[in-house]
């Protein structure tokens, strides 16, 4: 297994609720955030590490170069990081995951050049505010022209109707299924290096788990997950971005639970014709997974076309509600001109201009 090779730093807080998930499956992680409001929420998280002095980004990425500038400790602190594979998680919609992860990102990959480092980002639903798909969008393209990049995982909060923890639960389940996978036989093994050749690709990563279970019906028989199953789970139901329909594929993996054999060609014609397929036996569950696949630029680009049209809209009403046009000059007959009323505000800026000059 390669467990112990990997390590979580989360970010933010969304990032750290996937971290601190990690912590409970006894990974190491780093959880990062500079709320205090937010780290409350995780009171037995282990390694919380504050970005001193910045309660939150308020929605501007931009102050992550500083906070993190200012916490240099923080960055010494994920430079040490020993394990091979660091897996950063972020939500993309959020102010210091999506701001920080792209800078760790770089500098992991400038520094360390014999890590694998993955990243997860978390996708917000169709419906959050402007800035968050924005901020979504961004960080999206930032992570994706890091050539030396490793696997990236793109999560899709509109997957899950309920609560956003199942998407963290299952996140969490399926990566830890194959991080943790050690079967074996004697016909054909998915071995710890062919693991870590999936996760070193640089391209979109899915995952899907299934397991054979016993049938409800007649709880002597065993209802097997059929490959049809395993399509399914890995490219139309579940918690990842729609895969690209282009074949794009480096590697397909797949873990046989005991007597269960996944049909190999069924995911090729799925997913796409891969330089490599690792094929293993007895697992403890079904697990297919594919790297090295093509980003789904086109589901991040209409998100961004979208929230950039909304946004054009929104400061366009913003402009014509604010401003009045010129009406035509009326003429007033009266002996004394009317003195124009200077309002408060006004008033109290002529004032603090007084005091510069």
């Amino acid at each position: 297994m390669i467990k112990k090779d990997v390590f979580v730093v989360g970010i933010g807080l969304g990032g750290s609720r996937v971290g601190y998930d990690f912590q409970l499956k006894n990974y190491g992680a780093y959880l990062v955030n500079g709320s205090n409001q937010d780290n409350k929420t995780l009171p037995d998280a282990k390694n919380v590490l504050v970005l001193e002095g910045y309660d939150g980004l308020a929605g501007d990425r931009n102050l992550a170069f500083e906070a993190l500038k200012m916490n240099k400790n923080i960055l010494q602190k994920v430079m040490g990081i020993e394990e091979k594979v660091i897996l950063l998680v972020a939500t993309g919609g959020g102010t210091t995951g999506s701001g920080c992860i792209t800078l760790f990102a770089n500098i992991i990959c400038e520094k360390l050049p014999d890590k694998i480092v993955c990243a997860c980002l978390m996708m917000p639903k169709a419906d959050e505010p402007i800035q968050k798909r924005l901020n979504a969008y961004n960080t999206a393209k930032e992570l994706m022209e890091i050539p030396e990049m490793g696997a990236l995982i793109f999560i899709n909060n509109d997957a899950c109707d309920s609560e956003l923890n199942k998407i963290n639960y299952n996140l969490v389940n399926m990566l830890d299924a194959f991080f943790t996978d050690d079967s074996s036989s004697n016909v054909s093994n998915f071995d710890d290096s062919e693991k870590l050749k999936m996760l070193s690709d640089h391209g979109a990563f899915v995952i899907a788990m299934r397991s054979d279970k016993a049938d409800p019906q007649d709880t002597s028989k065993i209802k097997r997950v059929s490959t049809q199953d395993m399509v399914n789970a890995l490219t139309a139901k579940n918690i990842f971005l729609p895969i690209n329909n282009d074949g794009i594929v480096a590697h397909i993996g797949i873990i046989n639970q005991k007597d269960n054999h996944i049909d190999e060609k069924e995911i090729v014609t799925a997913v796409g014709t891969p330089e490599n397929i690792f094929t293993g036996n007895n697992g403890n569950v079904n697990i297919v997974c594919a790297s090295g696949l093509g980003f789904p630029t086109e589901y991040i680009a209409n998100m961004g076309k979208k929230a950039i049209s909304e946004q054009k809209l929104r400061l366009e009403k913003k402009k014509t509600s604010n401003i009045l046009d010129d009406l035509e000059e009326l003429e007033v007959e009266a002996e004394n001109p009317v003195k124009k009323s200077t309002s408060r505000r006004r008033k109290v800026s002529l004032d603090l201009l007084c005091e510069l000059e």
